[in-house]
């Protein structure tokens, strides 16, 4: 049999989850929870710290609870031809802009470190090699003051060095395009992409709230079998959605899945 507080908070979700609290409303008070319940307020309070936890609500001191709203933005994880890269990040700016009502800004930093454990392996090098080295691309990118993405992207050195992709800087064609032209077309790739709940540090980084998981989207890409690129990005789940399409998608019907939002009822 569950803890009071469990199965309190357990029926409150269901009604969150079926509609009867929409994103923004109040639930019912402590007192009202009490007198229908039939408990104690320690217990009441336990199961509202249970939700909030999970990050189904917002809880303010003399202001009660309110169910937490989530408006993530789609981020693109598939690529699409004829775009200047496969994140298609001026897209992306104009979709934050255009939905969060502000500016978004990247910071951008490039170094250089020897290939280790996972890294050296999805790599195919060799850090006791002089070819066991990658060149790094770390890009931050800001919505207001906050973290909104990190994507870490990380490419061997003998094909990197000394190329655009050694500098700090943005690189206009794109990624894909700059390493065809160094002589890796890209000719395949692979995603994987999990969730995880995030450390102390990531949390401070990302301003997570309770209960908010990191999605992780790897991808390995090849020149034929040899790999060129591996890129990690990390993505507060409660500000993003993964959208992959696949074939000829029309722009309308792609604009159609950028608004579905999986937090709607």
């Amino acid at each position: 049999m569950e803890p009071r507080h469990i199965e309190i908070a357990q029926d409150l979700m269901e009604e969150i989850d079926q509609g009867r609290y929409a994103p923004g409303d109040s639930i019912p008070t402590e007192d009202q929870l009490i007198d229908t319940y039939r408990t104690s307020r320690n217990t009441v309070r336990r199961a509202l710290q249970e939700l909030s936890n999970r990050g189904r609500i917002n809880t303010k001191q003399g202001s009660g609870s309110t169910v937490r709203e989530y408006r993530p933005t789609i981020h693109l994880a598939s690529p699409f031809e004829g775009q200047s890269d496969d994140e298609r990040y001026d897209n992306y700016v104009a979709r934050v802009r255009r939905e969060q009502g502000v500016e978004p800004r990247e910071e951008l930093m490039v170094g250089r470190e020897a290939a280790t454990g996972v890294l050296a392996r999805l790599l195919h090098l060799d850090p006791s090699e002089e070819r066991g080295f990658v060149v790094i691309r770390r890009c931050d990118r800001f919505v207001g003051p906050r973290l909104w993405e990190r994507q870490e992207s990380y490419y061997p050195d003998h094909i990197a060095e000394g190329t655009d992709l050694d500098r700090p800087a943005n690189i206009p064609e794109g990624t894909k395009k700059l390493l065809a032209e160094l002589g890796y077309p890209q000719t395949g790739s692979w995603d994987v992409v999990g969730a995880k709940m995030p450390s102390l540090k990531e949390s401070a980084r990302f301003a997570l709230g309770p209960g908010v998981p990191l999605l992780v989207h790897e991808r390995v890409a090849y020149s034929d079998t040899t790999p060129i690129r591996f890129t990690r990005t990390f993505l507060p789940a409660d500000r993003h959605q993964l959208l992959y399409a696949e074939g000829a998608i029309a722009p309308e019907l792609l604009q159609m899945a950028t608004d579905v939002n999986v937090y709607d009822r």
